[in-house]
């Protein structure tokens, strides 16, 4: 049996508490917690003692939404560098998906622990075509179809389902009725309404951005049978319809109220438009996107030279030189979302931090700190913290072993220079990430991955 670890004189935050805790020690045993105390622990015979005075210790990080298989081994070892020691797949080919998981549980991959969802459950007309779709999609053409095509996900392990944008309110409400509660269900919604998912029992929503449009936008904006995400048209609705939301009319409070009382997880995924709050010149020049991993360098690639952008020394980028009204329009929509994500948090409701980690920027695990910061931004740096360990624990039901250091839960923790609560762009500055009482190196894990050959240092 591997030496029993403690940690002394370390601010803790352990993901349960309103506030921290200043020298505290935490005892690890095997991939366990032990023990963890305001003071002092009398360490045991043997066991290795580090000091971590002046650091903050939290509990290992979870992305609640991400997609692997589009992202290459690179991106596993990216949110380790980050102190994210749990994702949620939220979108993969089973086949895929299955594969990774085990690769990650032999040692053969070095990543985060994976829990998934399987493939996306879709309409009959595939919303996500093309080789995206290939790898994450699985359509659900009829009622009668679900046995077969959900039964075999559950046999596989999956810990949650995932709806997805073409599914009518009828086929969702099958499907979650089909889950019967054995596994969380949630979505990524377009022609049901959240609304209608929130009464058919659903145990999540992932993206603020669309997944709960329909239901707190003018109805010119809505989204109806048909809907394709595809195309600028799709994007100028989304702006547009979030640019005239109001929060407080009678459908977005029902939703919200709803939400609340019946604990149902909002996955943000806020990140996705981070950009523009920096402009494409300030995107091209951020340090986290010399980590953009080459699967996802060489997937943009295939894009920018369709339409003849490869000569643009920023091609990697997924959006081009857009206008600044555009750029103003898509930042004050972002606002309004963080301003849903809010009120939500003051009723009461479980807010959680995914960033759909696929995109090419930002990089996975760079993906969360965006993110966190923006969660911090509407709910406080606590709540922001919380929203990636105990409440994102909670949404994907294993509050029993990941979101918290307390004794019986994995010993998942990240180890930061700073204090993330004066300021949430600490956790930036991980110095060490324990994984079932494995300490890994940060630095050392970046070291080894390659750089992005369009990124040129300001």
């Amino acid at each position: 049996m591997a030496a029993e670890i403690l940690l002394t004189n370390v601010r803790l935050i352990d993901g349960l508490h309103d506030a921290p805790l200043e020298r505290a020690s935490i005892l690890i045993r095997g991939d366990r917690f032990a023990a963890v105390e305001a003071g002092p622990i009398p360490a045991p015979a043997g066991a290795r003692v580090i000091d971590l005075a002046g650091k903050t210790a939290a509990p290992g990080l979870i992305d609640t939404h991400v997609h692997t298989v589009a992202i290459g081994d690179e991106g596993l070892k990216l949110f380790m560098a980050n102190g994210i020691t749990s994702v949620r797949d939220c979108g993969a080919r089973l086949e895929l998906i299955v594969e990774v998981k085990r690769a990650l549980l032999s040692g053969e991959k070095l990543g985060p622990r994976l829990y998934f969802c399987g493939p996306l459950l879709d309409g009959a007309v595939s919303s996500l075509p093309g080789p995206s779709g290939a790898i994450m999609t699985q359509n659900v053409p009829a009622r009668e179809s679900i046995p077969a095509i959900v039964g075999p996900i559950l046999d596989a392990g999956a810990d949650c389902l995932k709806l997805y944008f073409g599914l009518t309110a009828d086929m969702g409400e099958a499907i979650i009725r089909y889950a019967g509660g054995r596994v969380p269900v949630t979505g990524h919604i377009g022609f049901m309404r959240a609304s209608e998912a929130v009464k058919a029992g659903i145990n999540g929503l992932e993206h603020i951005s669309p997944s709960v449009f329909n239901d707190v936008c003018p109805a010119q904006f809505r989204f109806g049978a048909g809907t394709s995400m595809a195309g600028r048209q799709f994007v100028e609705r989304l702006r547009a319809g979030w640019l005239a939301a109001d929060f407080s009319a009678p459908e977005a409070r029902s939703l919200i109220d709803a939400m609340a009382r019946r604990e149902v997880a909002m996955g943000t995924t806020m990140n996705i438009n981070w950009l523009f709050r920096a402009g494409y010149d300030g995107a091209a020049r951020d340090p986290d996107r010399r980590y953009i991993v080459p699967k996802i360098l060489a997937d943009r690639k295939k894009v920018a030279a369709a339409q003849d952008k490869l000569s643009n020394p920023d091609w990697d980028l997924y959006f081009s030189r857009l206008a600044p009204e555009v750029i103003e329009g898509e930042r004050r929509a972002l606002e309004k979302q963080q301003e849903f994500c809010r009120r939500l948090y003051e009723a009461g409701g479980l807010v959680v931090g995914g960033t759909d980690a696929a995109i090419n920027y930002p990089p996975p695990g760079f993906s969360l700190m965006r993110e966190l910061e923006l969660l911090a931004e509407a709910i406080g740096a606590m709540n922001a913290l919380r929203a990636v360990t105990s409440k994102a624990a909670i949404a994907l039901r294993k509050q029993d072993d990941i979101g918290a250091i307390t004794p019986g839960r994995f010993a998942d923790l990240a180890v930061i220079d700073g204090d993330p609560l004066r300021d949430i762009k600490a956790m930036r500055q991980v110095s060490a990430v324990f994984k079932g009482g494995v300490a890994y190196d940060p630095k050392a894990i970046l070291a080894e991955l390659p750089v992005n050959p369009n990124y040129a240092e300001a």
